[in-house]
């Protein structure tokens, strides 16, 4: 039987339940989005950053609330809105899996953590990197990261993952390496890509729980999508499959 993912992105909750979000209501559109979530049924639930929007306890604890109702284990990665040092003992105390390294039906998932205090772009550097020394690289490998390794669109582009090919050549080498998969960028994205010879890796970008950008513009502009997700099956063969949960119904893109 299949592995059943659901990626969640950018839930960007503050303090105050009904502070608005780019002129929405992050909390609103994320308690929306369980009637989703329980008709696609998964299996783990993968938090990939911005889960908050300052970084406040409160925020993590409604964040918990709204995923322990599904009790499913979760994973989870911070963003660059989060703060670590706030959300890390939360998150331990509720169960919530920091990674780097989760094996599962037969996968290798690891969450790397590209966020750095005061900085809306991302970085791995060899420490952060060093637990892909562990990996089998035979055996299918997925990455989840929050900062986004290949250029997405105009506005987002500005802040990236820095040195996006540290990344890459940490993994080479991989054969299992099948997918990287992010947040931060507000938007549907799926591309392949190859960084070295005898290397093909699909790059996906998991858009906002909270509130979408059009692609290709100049600033961030609120497009007709609402809250969406990335889901994936995974085989233990290491065939997979993706697309993008919304509301009210699954996408196949």
């Amino acid at each position: 039987m299949s592995l059943r993912l659901l990626q969640l992105s950018d839930c960007h909750l503050s303090a105050e339940p009904h502070k608005a979000y780019r002129g929405q209501s992050a909390d609103r559109n994320l308690a929306r989005f369980a009637e989703a979530v329980r008709a696609f049924s998964p299996d783990q639930l993968m938090l990939t950053g911005d889960l908050s929007e300052d970084g406040s306890s409160e925020s993590y604890r409604r964040l918990i609330d709204w995923a322990q109702q599904f009790e499913l284990p979760v994973a989870w990665l911070p963003g660059n809105h989060d703060d670590r040092s706030v959300m890390q003992p939360i998150m331990d105390h509720a169960g919530f899996e920091p990674g780097p390294i989760l094996e599962l039906h037969g996968w290798q998932l690891v969450l790397l953590d590209s966020a750095w205090p005061g900085r809306p772009d991302g970085e791995l550097d060899a420490a952060r990197l060093k637990p892909l020394a562990r990996l089998d690289p035979d055996q299918p490998i997925a990455v989840f990261v929050h900062h986004h390794p290949v250029p997405v669109s105009v506005w987002i582009d500005r802040v990236p993952l820095r040195q996006p090919e540290r990344l890459w050549q940490a993994l080479a080498g991989h054969r299992g390496l099948k997918f990287v998969a992010f947040g931060h960028v507000h938007q549907r994205f799926r591309r392949r890509m190859e960084p070295a010879q005898d290397q093909s890796i699909e790059c996906l970008a998991a858009p906002s729980t909270a509130v979408n950008s059009l692609p290709d513009v100049e600033r961030f502009t609120p497009g007709p999508c609402g809250p969406m997700a990335r889901w994936f099956l995974l085989e233990p063969n290491g065939c997979y499959r993706s697309g993008l949960l919304s509301l009210p119904r699954a996408s196949s893109r």
